[in-house]
């Protein structure tokens, strides 16, 4: 798998880093006796309650410790059980960049033992009516792993948009002509994938791209782009918004929700794609709320930076 986001961020602590290559080297070790996933749950319990520790915040994660509270004063999401996701987003960040390769090679019986999933019926049930489904993910923290449980239930990932520039430098992606060409190429397959009944996943709260909806969200002015809402009305798409949490004990959730509702068809196609945006814009505040130590600390310093209402 291309890893891409946070599962490739590695903080300049070198200390820090070392501590949690050698809980890998320990789950590799442990896995040549089948007891790997035995190590991966106790060190993520283990590592959760050192995120917890005062004195491991303000030495270990002093910065982002700061940067956590920073965003949850400032956005006003929960704040009664701020301590519990400071706690947790503490432990998550580093998590991905450590355990994503490792996830992505365990095989469909061990990664179902980590991996639950709500609403298959709904991605099964859009799938049958033929019409195509657009997957509007989040920059959560390992949102990566959908595509894995995609390969494992034998589901065709299909076209994930913007996938062209993972993995490429900088100078490439701001490109024009690279760019304009890897785009053109990217919308011309989804719309193929779409008509012929599959899937287009994108990352629908991402910043990049001209065409965009400003809502206020969070106390910020924030632009959405609308390109999941245009191709899924191109090609008369469902459009169904998809979740992936880490909970304490290093285990994983994806939930799958039922599709956005159709603006009404007598409605110009204006109306309609802000009517999408916005329900977008709806479900990702549900997230930030009920799981904002899934937000990675890139999107929490993105956020903050945007203008304030």
């Amino acid at each position: 798998m291309q890893l891409h986001g946070p599962a490739r961020v590695r903080s300049r602590d070198e200390l820090r880093e070392n501590f949690f290559r050698l809980l890998l080297r320990s789950y590799l070790l442990a896995q040549k006796k089948g007891e790997g996933l035995a190590v991966y749950r106790s060190s993520a319990g283990m590592v959760h309650r050192l995120c917890g520790e005062p004195w491991a915040q303000q030495t270990i994660f002093p910065a982002e410790s700061a940067l956590v509270r920073r965003f949850l004063a400032q956005t006003e999401l929960p704040a009664a059980n701020a301590d519990a996701i400071v706690q947790r987003s503490l432990m998550a960040n580093p998590w991905v960049a450590t355990w994503m390769k490792v996830l992505d090679r365990l095989d469909r019986r061990d990664f179902a033992s980590l991996c639950s999933v709500s609403g298959k019926e709904n991605l099964r049930a859009a799938l049958a009516t033929g019409r195509g489904v657009v997957l509007a993910h989040a920059h959560t923290l390992f949102v990566q792993l959908f595509w894995i449980w995609l390969r494992h239930e034998g589901i065709p990932p299909g076209v994930t948009i913007w996938q062209w520039a993972w993995g490429k430098k900088p100078e490439q992606i701001l490109d024009p002509r690279t760019r304009a060409l890897a785009t053109a190429r990217e919308l011309h397959a989804s719309m193929q994938s779409l008509r012929e009944g599959g899937l287009v996943q994108i990352l629908a709260d991402g910043h990049n791209g001209n065409q965009q909806i400003e809502l206020p969200f969070c106390n910020r002015r924030r632009g959405f782009r609308t390109t999941f809402a245009e191709l899924a009305l191109s090609a008369n798409a469902l459009v169904l918004p998809v979740l992936v949490s880490l909970a304490a004990e290093g285990s994983i959730s994806i939930q799958i929700d039922p599709p956005f509702a159709d603006a009404p068809l007598d409605h110009e196609r204006g109306k309609r794609i802000e009517s999408l945006v916005r329900q977008y814009a709806d479900h990702l505040h549900g997230v930030w709320r009920t799981h904002a130590a899934d937000i990675p600390w890139f999107q929490m310093k993105l956020h903050l930076g945007f203008a304030p209402i």
